[in-house]
């Protein structure tokens, strides 16, 4: 399996105190990863630098085949890397204006971006919802949507975090559907959760950020966990 992105010597401290220090972390394509951990480990942290929306204090970033800064890298990543926050910010605007908006900045014509949104309703379900304002729906309609913007922009990589947190089984079923399909249609995924168990079935790799470090969790024999270390 091929290669997208891998972060190199990664390190980050926050207020003087170490939060972590990540030998390697690679992304691979059609590849899906869990990354659980206690609160306040960093994997908020850790997905935005990844996303190239915040600065390491260091790191060597090789993407697409090239070794690059951080800082070189974050305007490249910024295009191809999705970051979905738990609480995702829709506009006080309807669906459908909330869907176009990213298609909008990149200055796509409105008959490109009329076909794209009609798709993505679709694809996510929600066409029924396309006049309402995304501020008057429910927490698992407003996570519809919001995955439905971010597939609108044809991510390489996309960056969930805790994306089923106080959701009703229905809400998070819709949302583990919505992750399987992405990931079929070629989209890398990283799921930060704090329910590893109710995401395992869409995961390929599960990755703990414990103590500073990561490390790789697999299934031993007997059915228990064990910890491996990780980079």
């Amino acid at each position: 399996m091929n290669e997208i992105l891998r972060y190199s010597e990664l390190r980050k401290s926050v207020h003087g105190r170490l939060l972590f220090e990540i030998g390697t972390l690679a992304i691979l394509e059609r590849h899906c990863v869990a990354l659980s951990g206690r609160n306040g480990a960093g994997k908020s942290t850790l997905l935005r630098i990844i996303a190239g929306l915040e600065a390491p204090d260091s790191a060597t970033v090789s993407y697409r085949g090239q070794d690059l800064s951080w800082r070189r890298a974050s305007a490249r990543l910024r295009g191809d890397v999705i970051y979905l926050h738990q609480q995702p910010y829709l506009f006080d605007r309807s669906v459908t204006d909330n869907i176009a908006y990213g298609l909008r900045r990149r200055g796509l014509s409105l008959r490109e971006i009329s076909g794209k949104v009609s798709e993505a309703l679709e694809w996510a379900g929600i066409g029924h919802l396309q006049m309402r304002n995304a501020r008057d729906l429910s927490g698992g309609e407003r996570q519809r949507v919001a995955f439905a913007r971010a597939r609108i922009l044809s991510p390489r990589i996309l960056l969930l975090d805790e994306p089923t947190s106080n959701m009703d089984s229905e809400s998070r079923g819709q949302a583990y559907g919505m992750i399987r399909r992405l990931k079929e249609e070629g989209v890398s995924i990283i799921v930060a959760t704090h329910e590893y168990h109710t995401i395992a079935h869409l995961c390929d790799e599960h990755l703990l950020l414990q103590a500073g470090g990561l490390q790789q969790q697999d299934a031993a024999e007997d059915g228990e966990r064990k910890i491996i270390p990780y980079g």
